[in-house]
């Protein structure tokens, strides 16, 4: 019967000793050490300016953030206003914002066209001189800021 108990106890001690070190190998994994992180907020409403009002940004919104190659207006078929359906460009990825749309994306330095979901489409909040949409510039080391206001309810 001790003999059981002591094997036990050793399966048992050396099955923790093995998870503790799966547990310090998955925290030692390399991370990029730059990429994109910031906040997508909508807006509803009138926005226009009013005395005594102060700017607003709208209230952070929930979504998924999709990352992909530079996409240009041709590349992504438009739904309505600054809505589009999927860009045929390749997606980098998709990530889930936290309830107030708060988001921090790893990424490898380089040029990238950033897409919220919102309203069954992508919506991109901006484009360049170039008609490339949602464009952000990742350099070596940093976390790009970005805010994305959606304004597709919005009225100015």
């Amino acid at each position: 019967m001790k003999r059981v108990y002591i094997a036990t106890l050793g399966l048992i001690l050396i099955a923790l000793l093995l998870l503790g070190c799966s547990t310090i190998k998955k925290q030692s994994k390399v991370q990029f050490a730059q990429g994109i992180q910031g906040q997508i907020f909508e807006q509803k409403g009138n926005q226009m300016p009013q005395k005594g009002k102060p700017f607003s940004k709208g209230i952070g919104y929930a979504t998924q953030l999709y990352v992909f190659e530079p996409t240009s207006m041709q590349s992504a078929s438009q739904i309505s206003g600054s809505i589009f359906r999927q860009p045929s460009t390749q997606l980098i990825g998709s990530y889930a914002t936290d309830s107030l749309g708060y988001f921090k994306v790893n990424l490898a330095p380089g040029r990238y066209s950033i897409f919220v979901g919102y309203e069954g489409g992508y919506y991109a909040a901006s484009f360049n001189q170039r008609n490339e949409l949602g464009i952000v510039q990742v350099s070596a080391g940093t976390f790009t800021p970005i805010e994305v206001i959606i304004s597709a309810k919005a009225s100015y």
